[in-house]
Order: C-alpha cells, then sequence, then structure tokens
C-alpha cells in the first residue's frame, strides 16, 4: 500500500489558494484580528539515568549543564549524554566528573586506584554522613546537612582532611540519627567501597587477577592490585627453572593512554616479565586495556608507536577457593612477611607467593602445583610441578604425608590450617583474604 501525492505544482497551487481564502475569510471576519503564528516547540535531548554510588547517595543534590535536582531512593540522577555532573551537599562541592551510568568517588577524583587520598575522604564523608548509620541499605544525606554543610578540600591528606574544622562541623551538624564528631575510619570505609564496587561488578582499570589465553606457556598469570602493586607469575616449561618465576612490584596506568610503566621491588624472573617497562626513553611500550572482559597487553617492543603483540588474559574465577587470596592474619597476629598469597586455578593448580625482605635465611619466590581437598575433611593434597623457593611453600608437606592442611572458605575468608607435627591437630591458622 503507499499514499499518492499530489503532483508538485498542483499542490504548490491548491497551498496559494488555501492561504489567500484563508486570508480573505479572516479580513471579513475581523479586519483587526491578529494572525494566529504556530507556536514552535523546543527541541528537547533526551536525558539519561545514572547512579552516584558509594552504596546508593539518596538525597544528595546534583547539577549538570542543563538539569538539576536531587538523587531518589535509588542514588539515581538524570543527565544528557556528554555533559558533566557537580554532586554537592548544600555548599559543599564534589569535584565535576563526566555524567555517565555510574559514578564513584573514584571518577570523581579522576584515579583508578581506590586508596587515593580524595577517594577515601569522598568515601568516609560520605558514609559519616549517612543518616542511619547503615551505608549497607543506602547513604542518605539529611535536609539538615544540606542546610549546615560547609565546604571542604577533598584533595587534603587523609589525616589533615579528618582534621579539618569545615569537615568536623558538616559531619557534627549533619542530622544523623546518632550524633557523631568524627569520621568512621579509612579501613571502614574502604572495605564497604570496594564491597559495593564488587556487587555492582565494577571493574577499577586493570584491577584484577588475570591468566593468558593466547600462548602455550605453561603458566602466565598477573594479578594488578588496586593498591598500585602488581605480582606476575610466569613457568615458560615446568621442566626448567629458565624463564621462569615471579615478580613482585608497583605499576602505574595512564587512564588515558593506557600506558604502564612498572617497577620491580622483587624480581625472581630475571628478564621476563615487566622489567623493561619503565619510563626510559627509547625502552618497549606496555599498554593495557580491558575489552569485553578480557585484559589486553599491548606491547611496542622498538617504542615505535606500533602494537607488535597483544597477550590476551582471560579473569580468574572467584568462587569458593578459586582466585587470589592475601593473608590477613595468623592466629589473629600480623603476618611479617611482605608479600604472602595463594592463587588458586580452576585446572586445579596452585600458586604459594612469599616474600620477606628481613628473613635472609627464608627463600622468597614462588611455587606452582596441583592441588586436591578431600571433602570429608578439608585436608589439602599437593604435588609441586615448579619450586623456586626451596623449602618456604609447601614442599614440607609433600615430603611427610602425616602433615597436614586444611582449607575452608567462609563470608570470604580462607583459613588454612596447619598441623605441623602429624598429631592430626591443627596447631597454627593462616587466615587469608580477597585483595
Amino acid at each position: 500500500m503507499s499514499i499518492k501525492a499530489y503532483p508538485r505544482a498542483q499542490r504548490i497551487v491548491c497551498s496559494l489558494f488555501l492561504i489567500s481564502f484563508l486570508s480573505a475569510c479572516s479580513s471579513d471576519d475581523n479586519d483587526n484580528a491578529e494572525i494566529e503564528q504556530p507556536v514552535t516547540q523546543p527541541v528537547t535531548t533526551p536525558s539519561e539515568s545514572g547512579v552516584f554510588l558509594d552504596s546508593p547517595v539518596i538525597g544528595i543534590g546534583y547539577k549538570t549543564e542543563t538539569l538539576s535536582g536531587v538523587t531518589d531512593a535509588e542514588g539515581r540522577y538524570n543527565y544528557v549524554d556528554g555533559e558533566t555532573v557537580t554532586f554537592f551537599i548544600g555548599d559543599l562541592e564534589f569535584p565535576a566528573t563526566t555524567a555517565s551510568g555510574v559514578v564513584t568517588p573514584l571518577e570523581i577524583a579522576n584515579t583508578e586506584d581506590i586508596t587515593d587520598d580524595k577517594v577515601v575522604n569522598m568515601a568516609r564523608l560520605l558514609q559519616t554522613l549517612d543518616q542511619d548509620g547503615d551505608p549497607d541499605n543506602g547513604i542518605t544525606i539529611t535536609q539538615t546537612a544540606i542546610d549546615t554543610a560547609e565546604p571542604v578540600d577533598f584533595s587534603l591528606s587523609t589525616a589533615d582532611f579528618a582534621a579539618a574544622d569545615a569537615v568536623k562541623n558538616t559531619i557534627a551538624n549533619g542530622g544523623q540519627d546518632n550524633v557523631t564528631s568524627e569520621l568512621i575510619s579509612e579501613e571502614s570505609a574502604l572495605a564497604h567501597l570496594a564491597e559495593q564496587l564488587d556487587e555492582n561488578a565494577i571493574q577499577l582499570g586493570i584491577v584484577g587477577s588475570w591468566s593468558i589465553t593466547n600462548s602455550e606457556t605453561d603458566l602466565l598469570s598477573i594479578t594488578f592490585f588496586n593498591n598500585g602493586t602488581y605480582v606476575l607469575f610466569e613457568v615458560e616449561d615446568a621442566s626448567s627453572t629458565e624463564d621462569a618465576g615471579m615478580e613482585w612490584g608497583t605499576y602505574e596506568r595512564d587512564s588515558e593512554t593506557n600506558r604502564v610503566y612498572a617497577t620491580q621491588d622483587f624480581d625472581g624472573n630475571g628478564d621476563i616479565g615487566l622489567n623493561d617497562f619503565d619510563k626510559t626513553a627509547g625502552n618497549p611500550q606496555l599498554f593495557a586495556t580491558i575489552v569485553d572482559g578480557q585484559l589486553n597487553l599491548n606491547v611496542d617492543e622498538d617504542a615505535d608507536g606500533t602494537i607488535d603483540e597483544t597477550l590476551i588474559f582471560a579473569p580468574l574465577a572467584n568462587t569458593v577457593e578459586l582466585g587470589p587470596w592475601l593473608v590477613r592474619d595468623i592466629d589473629g597476629e600480623p603476618d611479617e612477611n611482605d608479600l604472602l598469597m595463594f592463587v588458586f586455578y580452576e585446572d586445579g593448580t596452585y600458586v604459594h607467593a612469599e616474600v620477606d625482605f628481613s628473613d635472609q635465611d627464608e627463600k622468597s619466590g614462588m611455587e606452582w602445583g596441583k592441588y586436591s581437598i578431600d571433602p570429608d575433611n578439608n585436608k589439602v593434597s599437593v604435588d609441586i610441578t615448579f619450586d623456586a623457593n626451596g623449602d618456604t611453600g609447601l614442599t614440607d608437606f609433600t615430603l611427610d604425608p602425616t602433615l597436614g592442611l586444611f582449607l575452608s572458605v567462609s563470608n570470604d575468608v580462607l583459613s588454612l590450617g596447619v598441623d605441623e607435627n602429624g598429631d592430626n591437630q591443627v596447631d597454627q591458622t593462616l587466615f587469608f583474604s580477597r585483595p
């Protein structure tokens, strides 16, 4: 079916006739009447909806170039794509950031480091101002806080921020159900923020644990921590210690260019790994991006602006014992190692990594092997495939089967009980948490 149109000339004639007829009628009816002008409707750009998270921040003001309002009961705000957004509590303004579907203190601080002072300061302030003191059910900003809040400087050190009069006055007059006079601790604020980021599947740059997918290397796995450190495990061939081992150090990532710079605090793998990717002019360059949920490490070997190789890593599973674990304490006492961690992989292998700069008798490094867990008693059996840390790791438990390791996971804490003398009694327990 089609709609038949008049020929163009006929349409024009008819239009002119209609205009003349209407004009004549108007003149006859009322010579003094004004001709009604067509109303031009303003062109509007559809707005989108985003959310401001630590937990959803409820009742905080926001403004973009074209919109303003208060976040709703789900922490949602409206914006037009391409705008910036500024959140505010009365006279207290947060730095402007690009409006998007999810905004967190990290976006506002323009960083991927959850421990950045600006991020910590924002998280502590928001959680402290929460009306009922339970940020797990959302962070509600009261009208009292809006009426009394004072401008603060989020770029201060965490200590100076907590001591600032404007911060103290703002939280003391925040209208919370329970009056408070000081910010919640950094540890509590960061733990809650990290939990919310995890629950909302928010990827912090390249932070995470990853395993190679496009290489015949027996093991190549890397973890980027959100505190700016990383650890890399590589075994080219399990039957050889050449081109193998671990390195642990610090990294920086330029969020605009995606370039990664690395320095090593412990280097047990010689020339492999991220050794050459520093800020020295002319050295190889490394660029890291997340593509479809995978980590792409793009290597420019000769720094000529052309990518020579791309290594693709898949994220490690983080269920039950699988994934990375960092030591939390040993029987409630702090662990003295500089680094102590396990990584458990889906293929039934594990890595134990340990670095202790203060104890020269203890060999630092990694071991890699197979493991299994007896479902009846949680006892762990291991078979070491590659050992670069001497007897530091689980070697004793392979040499003497009467000794025991018992592994369990509860509330995202991994417990590793150790029977050191073969009497089937746990002598000490190491507790690990997710990085």
